[in-house]
């Protein structure tokens, strides 16, 4: 467990420009640009890039559920990044919407799957591979660490160096519906259900096998995920989320995996807690440029 100490160096850099009333610090990173790409199926998918210093990781970070890259804590820590001379690429998942700019509602009909998430997280990846950068790190939040984390379980490019997944938690659902919904597969497999999944009650509107790709992600297989994955993974932590379990830190860390967890953060690492996991995971970028 790691608790981060007060007075870090983009902290004091805050507070210094607060007092001499600063609305915000100089901006010194990259031009962010626009970038697309058209997906198997037809749909484009738009990410938003900025170029950095060619020495340093390149950095994805991936959105939590059902949202877009302009979602804190990753648009936060995106520009974070930027501003210390990383190369950002912060995608919004299509889910079968071209150029989805907006977040989905529980109640909009949801056909799309984890599997295709997954596919979309690495084409994003060869993008960046196909830009030339030859260490690339994922940071995910909430589900899209989930997203990433099966992404690196599979068979990462060459590129992938490490995993950080922030607030890592397993979508919850209702058992009862899992069950129904393998029945409805069978005989009405294009039947809209209305399920549990993460924050929605009894409202995500999903055709069965659709619901039943996010609802598998269970806590057993995100440990299994963890231990199987094929690149160092490092998991960040609220010590304050509410949307984990008591016990949930310690199964993280018997994992395997790398865990720092952050005292007083929530789910979203608001307030003072922003600099705290912008400093946890400019810690482990930096080790790896050192290297």
């Amino acid at each position: 467990m790691m608790q981060r100490l007060p007075g870090s160096p983009f902290r004091r850099q805050w507070h210094c420009a607060a007092l001499l009333g600063l609305a915000f610090l100089p901006l010194q990173r990259g031009w962010a640009e626009t970038v697309e790409q058209r997906l198997p199926g037809g749909t484009i998918a738009a990410a938003e890039w900025r170029a950095g210093q060619p020495a340093k990781p390149a950095v994805l970070l991936l959105h939590g559920f059902l949202q877009t890259r302009q979602a804190p804590p990753m648009s936060r820590l995106a520009g974070t990044l930027a501003d210390q001379g990383y190369t950002v690429l912060a995608p919004t998942l299509s889910l079968g919407i071209d150029r989805r700019a907006q977040s989905l509602a529980c109640e909009a009909v949801h056909a799309h799957t984890l599997e295709g998430d997954v596919a979309e997280v690495g084409l994003w990846v060869s993008w960046l591979a196909g830009k030339g950068y030859r260490t690339i790190v994922l940071v995910g939040h909430s589900f899209g660490s989930e997203q990433i984390l099966r992404y690196v379980a599979q068979r990462p490019d060459v590129a992938v160096k490490k995993a950080i997944l922030t607030s890592l938690v397993p979508l919850h659902s209702d058992g009862a519906e899992r069950r129904e919904a393998v029945a409805q597969i069978k005989s009405r497999p294009q039947t809209l259900g209305r399920f549990t999944l993460a924050y929605c009650h009894k409202n995500y509107a999903a055709p069965p096998a659709a619901f039943l790709s996010y609802a598998a992600e269970d806590a057993s297989v995100t440990l299994n995920l963890l231990r199987k994955t094929q690149v160092p993974a490092e998991v960040i932590l609220g010590g304050a989320d509410t949307a984990m379990d008591k016990g949930w830190p310690g199964k993280v860390g018997s994992s395997g995996a790398r865990l720092a967890v952050i005292a007083h953060a929530g789910h979203f690492f608001d307030g003072e807690q922003e600099f705290d996991l912008a400093d946890t995971v400019g810690a482990t970028l930096a080790a790896m440029a050192g290297n």
